[in-house]
């Protein structure tokens, strides 16, 4: 059962999806509550709630939530192993709520299905069957909260010319309706009423922006991932509706008007929205990376910047993300050259890379940078990693 709720986080209105799995109801007697170690020694017969939730950033007002009523799991959670951990395999996106007597504890939940408490550095072992059950309901919860990863020359005849879709901003949560008037390379929309167009510029802060954002696209009952600019310009075909011209919506494999390859900035959104930024990264080359951690910084995107650069100490992410409200722009000084997207630009058998990008700043007043990015590699299997980037003039 799917239910529709708005809910306010932060201050702002969200649309919140609330999924109910009654997998069963079950319900022990209660008993005073224990510490979680306590618990590791005896069970503790008593009800328990909880929650899982999706977002696809931190900060993201958009959220799925489902309410999980199970024999296995309730059981399993009640009689736990804590084992210390370094290296973990998260479900980035997920966070599991457990409420005892009103007290709440939050977790995040590794890929294999295990619980995992940041704070403590330790890994919550549960029974393999109630670890199977979250890990799959995980899965299912994502399947719900993000678009399809659909590509263009299929996302162009779900979302045909004079169709009407509405669009779903992920940061914000907040929605609404446009019409394709044209485009070859992607879908150039525009709002279709004054408040539609009201919506929208609610979603970029009140003020009309070329940064990209990652949305859903809802048309004929398929979730689509997709992301948007927000810059009226070009033709116009919807009188009265307070927008002057049409914007631009990107699916995977569309490109710009001015390009013949895919635009950086609009694939990272694209993968966010279909929940697949991580798998995206993971097997993207050096120069790729580099041109994301710029375009994340340009777009103030601290939870995206993060994910590019897993391999750098949180210290060192920190510092760059505090950056980002002063910078007004930033661009790479160089040529977008046709090449693949993803396209390797060192040996195939290096375990080591550098690449080097001269970018144009504009904080107070315009600066011109040289970024130097440091890469690592395990293996010439191994996904790439990003463990440092100094700065020069």
């Amino acid at each position: 059962m799917k239910q529709h709720h708005r809910r306010s986080r932060n201050g702002q209105t969200a649309i919140v999806v609330i999924i109910c799995l009654m997998l069963a109801c079950f319900l022990l007697p209660k008993h005073t509550y224990a510490s979680t170690e306590a618990a590791a020694r005896h069970p503790i017969d008593q009800p328990l709630k909880v929650v899982m939730t999706v977002r696809a950033d931190p900060n993201a007002q958009l959220e799925s939530q489902l309410t999980i009523s199970s024999p296995i799991i309730t059981k399993a959670l009640q009689k736990v192993r804590l084992e210390s951990a370094n290296q973990v395999e998260l479900f980035s996106d997920i966070e599991l709520s457990i409420t005892k007597q009103g007290q709440q504890k939050l977790y995040q939940l590794e890929k294999q299905g295990r619980l995992w408490d940041a704070a403590t550095h330790q890994r919550i072992i549960i029974s393999t069957e109630a670890a199977q059950q979250l890990r799959q309901l995980a899965i299912t919860l994502r399947q719900q909260y993000y678009g399809k990863l659909i590509d263009w020359s299929q996302a162009r005849e779900l979302a045909p010319r004079k169709g009407i879709f509405s669009i779903t901003d992920i940061a914000s949560g907040k929605t609404f309706r446009v019409q394709r008037r044209a485009g070859s390379d992607h879908a150039d929309v525009q709002p279709l009423t004054k408040e539609d167009s009201h919506i929208m510029k609610e979603i970029y802060g009140g003020e009309w922006s070329w940064n990209r954002k990652a949305v859903l696209i809802h048309t004929n009952g398929n979730w689509i991932a997709a992301s948007m600019n927000g810059m009226p310009h070009g033709g116009d075909g919807i009188p009265d509706n307070d927008f002057s011209g049409h914007f631009c919506v990107h699916f995977l494999g569309s490109t710009t008007h001015k390009s013949d390859t895919p635009d950086v900035a609009h694939h990272l959104m694209i993968y966010k929205a279909a929940g697949q930024i991580r798998e995206y990264l993971d097997n993207a080359s050096p120069a790729l990376l580099a041109d994301s951690f710029v375009e994340a910084l340009d777009h103030d995107e601290p939870y995206l910047l993060a994910q590019i650069a897993v391999g750098m100490p949180s210290d060192q992410v920190a510092e760059w993300t505090k950056q980002m409200p002063d910078i007004r722009s930033i661009r790479i000084d160089k040529p977008r050259q046709s090449k693949p997207l993803d396209g390797q630009q060192v040996e195939d058998a290096a375990l080591t890379a550098l690449v080097r990008l001269n970018v144009t700043m504009m904080k107070q007043s315009e600066e011109r940078l040289s970024y130097l990015f440091h890469f690592k590699r395990q293996t010439t299997q191994s996904r790439w990693e990003l463990t440092e980037v100094t700065t020069g003039k």
